[in-house]
């Protein structure tokens, strides 16, 4: 069951709405942690992998505003979760040096030039910026109603 502005959260819903909202907060600080205590292990920057990994928390913390009714900050929330999900791309699209990447036509897969893994990832970034946009106008009409 979803939570609108008015509605209140069903008492199970709630519960499972902490439940899954906790798991993702630790999830991604347990995530969080591994990156800080072994960057040697990453193929992007610090700051590429935490904007990913902070998509995890800020959806744990959505999860458990919307089952406190706090309708007004869910739409920001999604802002940041999709802004999160956005930075890998635009890494790989714009990231100095050359991108590696493979194309996976069912179980074939070959390895990819730098300038298809940089279109591939531009036209994912793009339509991510495309819902980012949106989902922002979406919180401006929230925060006006």
């Amino acid at each position: 069951m979803h939570s609108d502005a008015g509605t209140a959260v069903p008492e199970r819903s709630k519960r499972q709405h902490l439940v899954l909202g906790l798991l993702l907060i630790a999830m991604g600080l347990g995530t969080a942690a591994l990156i800080f205590l072994q960057p040697q292990q990453l193929r992007v920057p610090a700051w590429v992998a935490y904007a990913a990994v902070s998509t995890f928390p800020l959806a744990g913390v959505a999860l458990i505003a919307g089952a406190f009714g706090a309708t007004r900050l869910l739409p920001w929330l999604g802002v940041l979760v999709v802004t999160g999900l956005l930075v890998p791309g635009l890494w790989a699209t714009f990231g100095a040096g050359p991108q590696k990447c493979s194309v996976y036509v069912g179980d074939i897969g070959v390895a990819a030039s730098d300038w298809v893994c940089r279109a591939g990832f531009g036209l994912g970034s793009a339509i991510t910026l495309a819902i980012l946009v949106l989902w922002i106008r979406h919180a401006n009409a929230q925060r006006r109603a």
